[in-house]
């Protein structure tokens, strides 16, 4: 079996591509055991030829280019990839990132010292055009993912999570939330290496935009999704906010509503009332 598989959900980023595959190639983790899976969504730049190209210049065990029908999901995009990968160990790496040099080859140590761990991710910088700031995220904890989603996109996980049944769901647009959820009811234990080790590029072409658009949706999608994984109380707000009832607010932004959050809206709601 391939050591790893490296999936890249791709649309338009074809400019991106030498600063991406450049961090592939400088990784200190041996790449001849290595798989990419470059997964296209029907790009009308150049990313092909630009991923053609280093194709011939990365020296690992295969590297794929997928052209599957137009699906405008980038979580379908990864499942088309992740259905094909042969690794041990599985991570998508969307390339308008960069990944720092010892990325996967700790990521990949961590796993291998640690069976009992089946996703692993490590802290990043975010740049925007004008400032670099420095995420040092939390350890693990389950019940962080009731509220908020603390796991970023370019976590790497063993391929039994696969096997398990977990997909992408094509219905919400905080995606890797609904996914990392999953891995937990799967069964997966999740911990945090704490290093900063890639770069999260904010730019005006991030579908993470349309996720911040779709918030409230996309929440109440997540819990609707994993029902057994949150309180019947805020599944009763999910179902009410895609109703658009105004007692079942979005609340603020990539933060799903506690039951004490909801009990503090009704209870200024009943004296509103009066």
């Amino acid at each position: 079996m391939t050591l790893l598989s490296i999936i890249i959900p791709n649309y338009n980023y074809g400019h991106f591509a030498d600063r991406f595959f450049g961090s592939i190639a400088a990784q200190t983790l041996r790449l001849d055991d290595v798989e990419i899976l470059f997964v296209d969504d029907g790009s009308s730049d150049n990313s092909i030829e630009q991923a053609q190209k280093w194709a011939g210049k990365i020296n690992c065990a295969c590297f794929e280019i997928l052209t599957p029908p137009r699906s405008g999901k980038p979580g379908l995009v990864r499942n088309h990839g992740l259905e094909r990968a042969k690794g041990q160990y599985l991570v998508c790496f969307d390339p308008d990132d960069s990944l720092h040099p010892a990325y996967l080859s700790t990521c990949i140590d961590f796993l291998e010292l640690n069976p009992e761990i089946s996703l692993v991710y490590t802290d990043y910088l975010e740049r925007k055009p004008d400032t670099v700031t420095e995420f040092i995220l939390p350890d693990f904890k389950p019940l962080y993912l009731r509220t908020q989603n603390p796991i970023p996109p370019a976590a790497v996980f063993r391929r039994e999570i696969w096997d398990a049944g977990v997909r992408y769901k094509d219905n919400t647009t905080y995606e890797d939330w609904d996914f990392w959820i999953q891995c937990i009811m799967a069964g997966a234990k999740a911990s945090r290496i704490a290093k900063v080790l890639y770069t999260y590029e904010i730019h005006d072409s991030n579908f993470s935009h349309q996720a911040v658009k779709d918030d409230g949706p996309a929440k109440a999608c997540i819990v609707l999704n994993n029902p057994a994984f949150f309180q019947p109380v805020i599944r009763r707000w999910a179902q009410d906010h895609l109703r658009g009832r105004a007692y079942a607010p979005a609340f603020r932004r990539g933060y799903i509503p506690t039951a004490n959050d909801i009990k503090k809206l009704m209870d200024v709601i009943k004296r509103v009332d009066g």
